[in-house]
């Protein structure tokens, strides 16, 4: 049965007690009256009789309420939750009159899709961009994490009001700091070539509790809009974590070999102890296939 958990009581609740100084304006810091007295990790009938108005709160926003009291702003994933055994199905506002009206994040065309790429899986959604183009909070929300590293560069993490977190990453520069509240299409970096990156682009995630889902599954990126003013979070938007882990498992069992210069094929099976065919099937190329130092074969 599909329940409403509406988190972004649960956040409000919680007062994010983040800096206020780098606030542009102030987020919820009250408990609702209906919601003073109650035991929230203990009370859980308390808390549904006290919002019968809401129609139906889930068990999940009692046990959520525990796991957002985490407020890392260094590690992008503090939660350690596998949503892959959740059991019941949160609805999730995306859009609303008074929350959560959406911006793109930039304007541009998706130059890599969520999902299995050769090598390994593809967490977000890649949109090409020049270096210094603005990149803007798709949300309103709180910047959890603004920070580098050397796979992401310099990222961006904001939590929405609804629990939902968006991620941008390769920025050239930072704009905001951890604890600043931002509006929908509020500049909070400008796009880049940082960390892991061939070419300028924005690399965008959305996550749950530190999981990722595919951002198709809720936003047009051709037509730059909020595809539903709801989403379903079940366990089967996870399953791709199951093949994503089958995969990486697969490439732990690969062997790959630096091309350096004057290698030939015939060289490197050699000192692989494989066969020049066995090179060409295994990387789908030919025995005219032009070596290029510096670029991986696979061997095994």
């Amino acid at each position: 049965m599909i329940r409403k958990s509406l988190l972004f009581i649960c956040l409000a609740m919680l007062g994010y007690a983040f800096p206020a100084k780098a606030y542009k304006k102030d987020p919820p810091d009250t408990i609702p009256p209906t919601l003073k007295g109650f035991d929230i990790e203990d009370d859980s009938m308390a808390f549904d009789e006290g919002f019968e108005q809401l129609e139906d709160i889930s068990e999940c926003l009692i046990r959520n309420c525990d796991i957002y009291t985490v407020w890392d702003t260094t590690r992008i994933n503090p939660y350690g939750v596998d949503l892959r055994q959740k059991k019941d199905t949160t609805l999730l506002k995306l859009v609303s009159d008074e929350h959560c009206d959406y911006s793109h994040p930039v304007c541009g065309q998706v130059t890599s899709e969520f999902g299995f790429r050769r090598y390994r899986f593809h967490y977000g959604i890649d949109i090409n961009l020049e270096t210094g183009d603005a990149v803007v909070a798709a949300f309103e929300g709180t910047v959890r994490v603004a920070r580098y590293s050397p796979s992401y560069g310099y990222y961006v993490i904001v939590r929405h009001l609804n629990g939902l977190e968006t991620l941008y990453a390769h920025l050239s520069s930072i704009h905001v700091t951890s604890g600043q509240y931002l509006q929908a299409g509020d500049v909070l970096g400008l796009g880049g070539n940082t960390g892991r990156s061939r070419g300028s682009h924005l690399h965008f995630e959305v996550r749950f509790l530190g999981q990722q889902i595919n951002p198709r599954d809720l936003i047009s990126f051709e037509e730059y809009t909020c595809l539903k003013p709801e989403i379903e979070i079940h366990a089967k938007r996870f399953d791709y974590l199951r093949e994503a882990e089958k995969q990486k498992a697969a490439l732990a069992a690969h062997k790959y070999y630096k091309i350096r210069k004057g290698d030939t094929l015939g060289k490197i099976a050699k000192k692989n102890k494989t066969t020049v065919a066995k090179l060409c099937k295994l990387n789908k190329i030919s025995k005219r296939t032009t070596l290029r130092p510096g670029k991986s074969l696979r061997v095994r």
